[in-house]
């Protein structure tokens, strides 16, 4: 067996594994298979398309329009095969080796150099966002399986050349859906990968056409109906640095060795002058941007592996120091993957949370609206089936500041008077308060605000309890 192919082999099996740590993390512990709170509002929609078709606005927020996904359909079709774990499950993995044998395909067609395409693939694999990406149920996954088919099939070559430039449209077309910095990126793209490699035919130039006429008439105007929430924001790097503690992001490591291969590649801005203007300009908005996350993975993937080969071929005093740099930048993006991972492994949901989900569905009646943590709100809306107050897609939510102070007035009440008109108003009817929220999220004292309040029995009432979560039942006036 020749080099290349134990490396390849050795990084498939390394991006399997890596995969597959949370899903045999959560089986041992004996939670809820699929990771990630948002993971149940994707296999929710998709559930719904699956069953009932396409349905104009959702039924765990009436308020809020359930625009056409691609991801939604493409998921719903694996549950109508498969159901929803097995899907939740599947779907993202298959999508992730996907993604890698189009890494391979590209890194070869674009004659990458063989020490510039093994560090663009190790750092492609060796990343918080492809674990994110591949291990959770996520349009991500989707994003970056089409990025990178893209970029193989617009890749300089003579063969299948007219059906390949047909997937590449379709591609750009299906992409340009998913958002603003998705549709502005398959604009520009072909446009760039042509000043590079004059081997890329002009028709390629069509998919940028089709990008625009699907951005300016199906993604703008759905973009301009959002509402961005006044609350809740954190400095920009911060959410697309993982080390930072972003939800989802790249490594430190990562962002960093991009900078230095963008540096290093400098000296060629007058030959490639587009590809290095889009590139520097691409870094700068994805650190601000976290919607262009997919986007810097690819990117940073190719420059920071070209800052290992970089460092691999440069001539250094000392053989030991280039080994040993070396091994300190390997093992900071591999551990730094690796806490993602078990992050995700430990992340929710929890047993107990989904039995506190099934008490509701079964115990309260089907009209009951749930407040909870808006991350919570994914998985109370999939198991129950009821309606929340708020979820994690706060952006496509209605109304999301009013929604938000709302909710903030009924936690921090001090006046049962004052509390019940609210819970009446928004037409409340289960509260879930979580571990999480007494010690620091939302509370920072053991009976303060409404937790002193649930003792009105005349109020609430406790219908489940365990040590993690507790779900409290508003009674409606004249109930007992």
């Amino acid at each position: 067996m020749n080099a290349d192919r134990l490396w390849t082999r050795g990084i498939l099996a390394l991006g399997i594994v890596l995969l597959l740590v949370p899903f045999t993390v959560r089986v041992f512990a004996g939670e809820p298979l699929v990771p990630g709170s948002e993971s149940y509002g994707h296999l929710r929609i998709a559930g719904i398309i699956a069953g009932e078709g396409f349905l104009d606005h959702d039924p765990a927020m009436p308020e809020r329009a359930l625009p056409w996904n691609v991801f939604h359909v493409l998921l719903a079709g694996f549950i109508l095969l498969l159901g929803d774990v097995t899907a939740g499950l599947l779907a993202p993995f298959l999508l992730g080796i996907g993604t890698l044998w189009c890494l391979f395909q590209a890194t070869r067609r674009w004659n990458l150099s063989k020490e510039v395409a093994r560090g663009v693939q190790a750092v492609f694999v060796l990343s918080p966002l492809f674990v994110d990406a591949f291990a959770q149920v996520t349009p991500r996954s989707l994003e970056l399986f089409m990025l990178m088919l893209f970029l193989v099939l617009i890749a300089p070559g003579e063969h299948s050349r007219v059906l390949r430039l047909l997937c590449a449209t379709l591609i750009a077309a299906l992409a340009s859906t998913f958002g603003i910095v998705q549709a502005a990126v398959f604009i520009i793209m072909p446009a760039v990968a042509r000043s590079l490699r004059r081997g890329v035919h002009q028709s390629a130039l069509i998919s940028c056409v089709v990008a625009f006429i699907v951005l300016i008439t199906l993604t703008l105007p759905s973009y301009l109906q959002e509402e961005s929430p006044a609350f809740g924001q954190q400095l920009p790097v911060i959410r697309v640095v993982s080390d930072f503690g972003a939800p989802s992001g790249l490594s430190l490591f990562a962002w960093l060795l991009a900078f230095v291969g963008l540096i290093s590649l400098w000296h060629l801005k007058r030959r490639y002058y587009a590809a290095m203007l889009a590139s520097s300009l691409a870094l700068v908005v994805a650190l601000f941007a976290p919607d262009a996350l997919v986007v810097a993975q690819v990117l940073v993937a190719f420059l920071a592996g070209y800052a290992l080969a970089f460092f691999a071929q440069m001539r250094w005093l000392f053989d030991d120091i280039k080994t040993l740099t070396l091994f300190v930048l390997v093992c900071g993006l591999l551990f730094s993957t690796l806490a993602h991972a078990v992050a995700i492994s430990q992340g929710p949901p929890q047993q107990g949370m989904m039995q506190a989900a099934l008490k509701i569905r079964d115990d309260l009646p089907k009209a009951t609206v749930i407040l909870s943590n808006p991350d919570d709100g994914f998985l109370f809306a999939y198991w129950t089936g009821a309606q929340v107050h708020l979820d994690g897609w706060l952006e496509k939510t209605p109304g999301v500041n009013e929604r938000w102070q709302s909710a903030q007035a009924i936690w921090h009440a001090q006046d049962i008077a004052r509390v019940r008109p609210l819970l009446f108003k928004e037409g409340i009817g289960a509260l879930v308060i979580t571990e999480e929220m007494r010690k620091g999220k939302v509370w920072e004292l053991p009976e303060q605000d409404l937790l002193f309040l649930l003792r009105n029995y005349e109020t609430f009432k406790n219908v489940y309890h365990s040590d993690s979560v507790d779900i409290w039942a508003v009674k409606q006036p004249g109930a007992t």
